[in-house]
This record gives structure tokens, sequence and C-alpha cells, in this order.
């Protein structure tokens, strides 16, 4: 019998992953069901939520792991994608999983798949699934990767499904217009399962889908309402009024993601709500990379993962905030992404537009977005860069003290940053 050979570190699994089924999107649940009854996982957790949604499914997720650690609960995240290292992708009350773990987990899927082909995120949902039902959990929180109907986290049942926000995204997918994408998401829903929608207005395919296969759903101004001030935000649900600390997530649209995730709370455990010190604690510890992240004040350095129109424009929203400042955005952008509709609500705050390759085989070249943005955007006022350590560089050395870099457009190119800066602080601490 020939013996496997593994490869020997993180990344050498995560390399080899990446090719072991020819799509890197494969919207056909039966492989990674197989092999989920392969692993004989006997139950992920006590309790499980699911969220979907366009945008806010990662922030969702923060509000409710740290109320739920907070409360002494033990809580599984799994997140995608990563802004940093993979391990980000799976924690365990708020700490990032051991590579160690990893390691074990993947070999154990391997040999466990035999000859059927596993897409990268489908073995990272695997991986989470098998770490979560070896710890026992009382909470796992899942957030979806893309859509929701087929989408790999949703092989299994939910007690709970949120659903955040619904944009135009990923329309070779999900289709092209708010209803269709919808349905789409729905398919997070159970029968006789609550469903959270955290917006206002949810589209009429949400309703026909609850109704059809009786789930409740439960949404903002008309279920549970909020309402924020200056020092304070209000979540009001039936006759349950709370008063909590402001978030540390910039953007009021982060009230409506924390009011849906109270909700929630609310029908699992409606007793969290009644320890007020622990409740508090829990929105003053949320911790998120990417979302609006300040990382310096002089000049201002802004990180956003906004990667489509909906997140670009709440973007635009926060900077607005703030009176204008001379502004150089550096971009970075996938192809499959819609590039007009990610400049435009920016070009009237944007001065100087830096863009970028990113390093990554569907990553859109620096050049090509420059000719698309083009049409919105004066030429004058578009540079192009290999890589964004480049980019950086030169408009840190342009703006002044009182000036504001945006870093924006996808994933990669936040994360391409924040390890650049990273790199950069450990060699001035080093010297």
């Amino acid at each position: 019998m020939k013996v496997k050979k593994y490869p020997s570190t993180l990344q050498g699994w995560l390399d080899w992953q990446q090719t072991l089924h020819p799509q890197n999107i494969d919207f056909k649940l039966e492989r990674i069901k197989s092999v989920y009854n392969k692993l004989n996982i006997s139950k992920v957790a006590e309790k499980i939520i699911i969220i979907a949604g366009t945008n806010g499914k990662g922030s969702t997720v923060a509000i409710l792991e740290s109320i739920l650690h907070e409360n002494n609960y033990s809580v599984g995240s799994f997140t995608s994608p990563h802004i940093i290292n993979y391990n980000e992708r799976i924690r365990f009350n708020k700490l990032e999983v051991e590579t160690s773990e990893l390691l074990d987990t993947f070999r154990i899927i391997d040999d466990a798949r035999e000859d059927i082909t596993l897409t990268y995120f489908e073995f990272a949902t695997l991986t989470a699934f098998y770490l979560f039902s070896k710890k026992k959990l009382d909470y796992a929180i899942l957030e979806v990767g893309l859509g929701g109907r087929l989408d790999a986290t949703n092989i299994i049942d939910s007690d709970l499904s949120i659903i955040t926000s619904i944009g135009i995204d990923h329309t070779e997918f999900l289709g092209t217009t708010i209803e269709s994408i919808a349905m789409e998401k729905a398919g997070v829903m159970r029968p006789f399962k609550p469903c959270i929608y955290a917006g206002k207005n949810p589209p009429s395919s949400l309703f026909t889908y609850s109704n059809k296969i009786k789930s409740h759903l439960i949404f903002n101004q008309n279920d549970f309402y909020v309402k924020k001030s200056e020092k304070s935000w209000v979540w009001t649900k039936g006759n349950k009024t709370i008063e909590l600390p402001v978030l540390p997530l910039t953007g009021d649209f982060q009230y409506d993601h924390a009011g849906a995730a109270l909700s929630a709370i609310d029908i699992l455990d409606p007793k969290i709500l009644d320890n007020k010190q622990k409740l508090d604690n829990g929105i003053k510890n949320i911790s998120l990379l990417g979302r609006y992240q300040i990382l310096s004040d002089k000049p201002e350095i802004i990180l956003d993962v906004a990667h489509n129109e909906d997140s670009a424009q709440k973007l635009q929203e926060n900077l607005r905030k703030k009176s204008s400042q001379y502004t150089i955005a550096i971009i970075g952008i996938l192809k499959d992404k819609d590039v007009y509709s990610l400049i435009k609500p920016m070009i009237n705050i944007v001065d100087e537009w830096y863009c970028v390759t990113i390093d990554n085989p569907r990553g859109m070249n620096a050049k090509e977005i420059k000719t698309r943005m083009s049409t919105l955007v004066p030429k004058k006022n578009i540079h192009t860069f290999d890589d964004i350590v480049d980019a950086s560089s030169q408009a840190l050395s342009f703006l002044n003290s009182d000036d504001r870099l945006i870093i924006y457009g996808s994933f990669y190119t936040v994360s391409d940053y924040l390890s650049h800066y990273q790199s950069l602080n450990n060699n001035q601490v080093a010297q």
C-alpha cells in the first residue's frame, strides 16, 4: 500500500488545495456532502447560526461572536476570506485556530475524501465543521461564502439564519436582479425556523420563499428597531428596549447588523439580554479587520474591503462625515468586478487614483482598471503601479499629515497592504 506524502506546511496544503478541483467555484453540493458523511461528524454545535448577505456578514459574525463569548459560551466562527492569515477563517472563542490543528484536520479530510475532489472553500468548510464537532461548542456561527442556497456552508441545518443585505454582486452566479439574488440567499432559510433580515425593506422573494417553507421572517423596522444617538444606540423588540454603547465599527448601517444580531440572541437565548454589563462588554470588545479600519491619523490611512457597489456607497458615506481632505485612493480589483460601480460613488471624494495589480490570478491588471475608470476620471489623475508597496510608498511620500489615503476594492488589496504595513512595523521594532 502506497503511503501518502502530505505537504509539510500550511501554505503547501493551501497551494495544493487550489489545484485539487478543476473549478474555483462549483455549486454542486453532492461532493462536499459525501465527504461530510464520511467524516462521521455527529454534531457541529449545540446551536448553529448561518449568515448570508451581500455585505455585512463579517461584522454580524463579529458582533454575535463577541456577545456570546462575553457570556461565557464556547463559540466557533467560520468566515471568509481571510485578511492576512488563513487561520482567521476558523476561530474558537475569538482566537484563531492553531496551524497544527489545521494540518491534522487536512490529513483527515484528505484520507476521507478518497477520489472525490473539493474546492479550496469546500476544504475550508469541512475543516471548520470537523474542528467544531471536536470542540463540543455551544454555538457555531457560519458565514456563507457566496449566495446561500448552493454554498458549502449550507449543507447542514441551522437553528436560525440571518440575511444581512441584498445588493448586486456575483451576477454570473446569483443572477442580475435584486429579486434573483435574494432568492439564492433565501436558500439558508429552514422550515419552521426563524430568519432575520437586517435591512428595512426585504425583497419580495424573501417573503415568497419564507411563506413557501414556513420559515418565520423577521425584519428591521417591523419586528425590531434600532435608533442611534451620539453616545449610544437603542434596540427595541416587542416589549424589550435596551440602550447600548456605540459600536466600535464605523457606519450607521452597522447598527442594522447589530440589531439583527441582538434579535437572534433574543430568539435563541433571551436570558443573555438580562445581563447588561456583559452585553455592553460584548459590544465594546467587537474586533474586525479591514472594515473602515483606520491605521494612522497623520496622514489618515483607511482600509476597507469594499468590493461591490453597495459597499463602495457605504464607504463614501463614512468618508463624507469628515471635512474634505486631499485624498489618494489605492484601488485593486478582481477581474469579475464592475470597476464603474466601485469608482462612481467616490469620484467627488478622491483627488488622485493609484491603481494596483493584485498579486493573484484573479486580479485585474492595473492598466485595465485605469482604462475602465477613465470614462469617469480624468486620465491625468489616474496612475498605475505593479504592486501596493510601490503605490503606498509614493502616496505617503506625497501626502501631508492632514491628508488622507484610502485603500479599497478587494479583500486582497487590504490584505496586501496590511501585510506590508506589519512588515514595516516589525522592521522598525527590530531596529
